[in-house]
């Protein structure tokens, strides 16, 4: 692995683990999280727009690449960016992140059940480290932290799905500041719908403080974290930048723990390690995996 690619990829992931810190603390100051989302969308939009330009890298799609686009999107990113982010409301915020990252073994579940995959050994351990995981972390006398469950989760499955759409779909291929674009305007339709039909679509309780560190966040993590995880996947490999980015809900557990005081009992401390381990192991089976689908294609040629 190469040492700048896993300077990048740590980076990165260290800068996304800030997400639910930055939510929490503008949430505190009268933003809530629709708003925020909405925000935070439309700015990306603004920035990726401009970076695009300057790559020379289309932002109109067209035909079924545009309903795809739409499709992922909205369902996928949009959905999981409002899901994901009301969980901070009732869940430390490592516990949330941690929570979401049960989406590799989701992703896993539906390959198995759906695309009837195989599913190796390395992965299965990955698969019932998860579900324990969430079943120490689950505390059924607390409603409040059984409704951030259920919303971080939620995020995990609605990832899930948008990973397995993306992936079967020419949407992979697109230029990273076109589905930088794309992917934002997902988010804004989602929180735009459920603001307006809900009326949280608010911005009359913001304050210069909460509004200011919007703005330091979508540049950081919509433009920065995106770049050094471009970067890490190029110098380090995809298999090596996935497996840093389970750096991303230890930093969250870290700065909650030290900027907003969140206590984690030792199950939920132990609970969030598993599925971090959850996450490496099947990054493990997936590249064991490849390696032993490249054999049986070399042995069938020779």
């Amino acid at each position: 692995m190469n040492r700048k690619g896993i300077l990048y990829s740590v980076l990165s992931a260290v800068i996304f683990g800030t997400s639910p810190i930055f939510f929490k603390v503008v949430a505190a100051t009268g933003i809530n999280t629709t708003t925020q989302v909405a925000v935070r969308s439309v700015v990306t939009m603004a920035l990726a727009a401009v970076l695009a330009r300057i790559n020379r890298q289309p932002i109109l799609l067209k035909g079924r690449l545009l309903i795809d686009a739409l499709l992922a999107f909205v369902a996928g990113q949009g959905v999981t960016a409002i899901l994901l982010n009301s969980s901070y409301a009732y869940l430390p915020a490592g516990m949330s992140t941690s929570l979401h990252f049960v989406y590799p073994s989701v992703v896993m579940i539906v390959c198995v059940l759906v695309f009837r995959e195989r599913i190796n050994g390395v992965k299965l351990v990955a698969l019932l480290l998860s579900v324990g995981a969430i079943a120490l972390m689950t505390d059924l006398s607390a409603q409040g932290q059984l409704i951030g469950m259920a919303l971080a989760i939620g995020s995990g499955c609605s990832y899930a799905f948008y990973i397995l759409y993306l992936e079967r779909t020419p949407l992979r291929d697109i230029p990273v500041w076109t589905f930088a674009f794309w992917s934002s305007l997902g988010c804004l339709i989602a929180s735009a719908a459920l603001g307006l039909s809900t009326a949280t679509l608010d911005l009359s309780g913001a304050t210069v403080k909460g509004v200011s560190l919007l703005m330091i966040m979508v540049p950081l993590q919509s433009v920065l974290a995106v770049r050094l995880f471009q970067l890490g996947v190029r110098y380090a490999g995809s298999t090596a930048a996935s497996l840093l980015s389970t750096m991303e809900p230890v930093t969250s557990t870290i700065l909650g723990m030290l900027i907003l005081q969140e206590a984690m009992g030792i199950r939920k401390i132990i609970g969030c390690a598993a599925i971090v381990l959850s996450v490496i192991l099947v990054v493990f089976g997936t590249q064991r995996a490849e390696k032993k689908q490249m054999v049986l294609a070399r042995e069938s040629v020779d």
